[in-house]
């Protein structure tokens, strides 16, 4: 029971300590403060980051193979009958359909630009995508509106459309799109479904664009071929490309990567030119969690440098605070006060403005990222090891930064620590 009393008699001279001079603790605090805030906003941004980047490749989808057609150097190009001929061709997939072992589902994209005409006043550029029924579930579609490409629109031929959302409001105007007709460079197309926004990525169109149309292959190949005319400065360029894009579903994440490594080996053995390029969003999502974990330490370290700049500012102080207290500290020893009681006493007073300006860093830390989440929209992520890492480090901190003051405070002797004026 002594014990306890004198530990709390030592707790309390250490916290009066710092009462009286209220603004200079406050303000030696600050440095720990701005430390721990400025850890957590880093570490909570950086942490949404990462979550963003890997939600949009989870959404190309980690079990996914994409093998996408890739424009070479004109004069690398196969230019046959006058056109550009470059790209995966319906044997390079059914090669790999054949020979990949874990392939579940295999779907082929013939993407090309077409203005498409919905009943309003102008036209609008689009992304015609011929596809196959399973797209929908190797792109995990989801249908807003209607029905997806059937095997029956495959086999008949039929001039039936899926549309994204956008595109509908954008071309058909308001109500349901099921129904309507739109015109692809003049040829019309009943719309039979919509779907919500697509990856870019995943189409072979821009990053992220949201206007497609989605018809039958059979259909494309009667209506219009795969012969694409780019129109540029002057001139028409005429290039065929019969795959713009392969998605390959495979088994599990184990066929993910073994197939990727046979799908680059039998791709360079086949094709003469680099015309393709290979995307498996597994690895991606592997190598960015990586990326994303030493950004988050760098980052982290910097803001560490404030923490650490704080505890220099704490041992400053609270070596002005030895000097000040000279006689003050006599006293106590003459009283019968020992070493380590002078030395609990000075690491109390540092500990106690660590502690004080690390709940109040945490607080702020909090604040921060919300307010970034809602002005900027940018998702943060804040998790409990966020707030306790730098709070930790804190205390550390201080701890260490008031070791070398209190040691030296409990070292004076006491007569001449008596006679200091």
């Amino acid at each position: 029971m002594k014990a306890v009393y004198k530990v709390t008699d030592i707790v309390r001279l250490g916290v009066s300590s710092l009462l009286v001079h209220k603004v200079r603790s406050m303000l030696t605090a600050l440095g720990i403060i701005f430390g721990v805030w400025s850890v957590i906003a880093m570490l909570a941004i950086s942490q949404g980051a990462s979550y963003e980047s890997q939600v949009a490749l989870r959404r190309l989808g980690s079990d996914n193979i994409i093998i996408g057609s890739v424009k070479p150097p004109q004069e690398a190009a196969d230019q046959t009958s006058g056109a550009l001929h470059y790209g995966l061709s319906f044997q390079d997939v059914n090669r790999m359909r054949d020979n990949i072992p874990g392939v579940r589902r295999c779907v082929i994209i013939h993407s090309t630009p077409k203005l498409a005409y919905g009943g309003g006043t102008s036209q609008h550029q689009v992304n015609v995508l011929a596809t196959e029924p399973a797209f929908a579930q190797v792109a995990r579609a989801s249908i807003k509106e209607g029905r997806f490409i059937n095997s029956l629109d495959m086999l008949r031929r039929t001039s039936v459309c899926v549309v994204t959302d956008s595109l509908a409001r954008k071309i058909l105007g308001q109500g349901s799109a099921i129904g309507k007709t739109v015109r692809l460079s003049g040829m019309a197309f009943v719309v039979v479904g919509v779907l919500e926004r697509l990856p870019g990525k995943l189409t072979g169109g821009p990053a992220d664009a949201g206007d497609y149309v989605l018809i039958p292959h059979t259909t494309e190949q009667m209506r219009f071929g795969d012969m694409t005319v780019v129109y540029g400065q002057g001139n028409e360029v005429f290039e065929r490309v019969e795959v713009s894009t392969a998605i390959f579903q495979m088994s599990d994440e184990q066929a993910v990567i073994s197939g990727a490594s046979i799908a680059r080996s039998m791709l360079e053995r086949t094709r003469r030119e680099m015309d393709y390029q290979i995307t498996v969003p597994l690895e991606e999502i592997e190598q960015r969690k990586r990326q994303m974990e030493i950004w988050s330490y760098v980052l982290m370290a910097i803001a560490l440098v404030s923490l650490v700049v704080g505890g220099i500012g704490i041992m400053n102080i609270m070596l002005a605070g030895v000097t000040e207290r000279t006689r003050e500290i006599g006293i106590r020893r003459a009283l019968g006060a020992k070493r380590r009681d002078i030395i609990v006493q000075f690491l109390v007073e540092a500990t106690t403005l660590t502690t004080a300006g690390g709940l109040v860093g945490i607080a702020v830390g909090l604040v921060v990222p919300w307010a970034v989440e809602n002005t900027l929209k940018f998702k943060t992520i804040v998790t409990p090891r966020t707030l306790v890492l730098p709070f930790i480090v804190a205390i550390i901190v201080g701890l260490v930064s008031g070791l070398y003051p209190a040691t030296r405070a409990a070292r004076l002797d006491p007569i001449n620590a008596l006679r200091h004026e």
